[in-house]
């Protein structure tokens, strides 16, 4: 397999994982919520865990991108500092040749 379909594939196993692990916190949540309802008869377990699960969601998928992103991201920022020396470098060597 070359690059392109290795990224590909990549891809779909992200875009799965991402799904698995927004939709597990928030059944569990959900569950367990019901389950405390019925246990002791209210009616706000259900909603306080359900919001909880989304909560877990979102910060699984906070980390999952930023994991999948931080090779990417690692070079954007090499390359920004890269830019930032080299225009550092500039205006140190225009310094010393204008007196």
């Amino acid at each position: 397999m070359d690059n392109k379909d290795t990224k590909v594939i990549k891809s779909l196993v992200m875009v799965t994982q991402i799904g698995i692990s927004m939709l597990v916190p928030i059944f569990l949540c959900a569950a367990l919520g019901v389950w405390l309802n019925r246990l002791f008869n209210t009616q706000i377990c259900f909603l306080v865990l359900v919001f909880l699960g989304i909560g877990a969601a979102f910060r699984n998928v906070y980390i999952l991108t930023k994991s999948f992103y931080s090779e990417d991201m690692k070079k954007e920022h090499d390359r920004l500092k890269y830019i930032q020396e080299l225009k550092d470098y500039s205006k140190n060597e225009k310094g010393k040749t204008n007196p």
